[in-house]
């Protein structure tokens, strides 16, 4: 039984490696224009994924400086609101009457809370920038691709 297997083995071997060699056979009788048309089409492949690690690239480090941008707002951002806090705090603490004390509250909370829904708009509106940014290099290059595709089928 185990000589059938190594038999068969070695006969899917041999026909493996006689197409290999009869397509090579067949690749050597091409005639020049047909080479030159496979070479420019591998010459072309070769040039249009550079190009899409080039895209590719393009996009990350678009990203990544999106991310730098947000990150920066966020930590300004929350410092801002820690030192507000730190003051409002202190000035809470300093009152001398209830009605006083509500009304530092009440405003610190109001201004807050307002800039809270400032921030949050801000932010949308870099993480939209970043995002079209970071996308442009690849819809570049899906548009390329498709017209490479239409022309081609036309």
């Amino acid at each position: 039984m185990a000589t059938k297997s190594k038999s068969s083995t070695e006969q899917d071997t041999s026909n493996t490696a006689d197409a290999g060699l009869n397509g090579f056979a067949a690749f050597n009788g091409a005639n020049g224009p047909t080479i030159e048309v496979i070479q420019k089409s591998i010459e072309r492949t070769v040039e249009m994924n550079k190009e899409n690690v080039e895209a590719f690239v393009g996009s990350m480090t678009a990203a990544t400086k999106g991310l730098e941008v947000l990150s920066g707002e966020s930590v300004t951002f929350a410092k801002q609101i820690f030192d507000e806090g730190v003051k409002a705090g202190k000035a809470m603490m300093a009152v001398k009457s209830p009605q006083e004390f509500m009304t530092l509250h009440s405003d610190y909370s109001r201004s807050v809370f307002d800039q809270f829904v400032n921030q949050a708009t801000k932010v949308n509106d870099l993480g939209m920038t970043a995002m079209k940014s970071a996308f442009a290099p690849l819809n570049e290059r899906v548009t390329s691709l498709s017209r490479a595709v239409q022309k081609a089928h036309a």
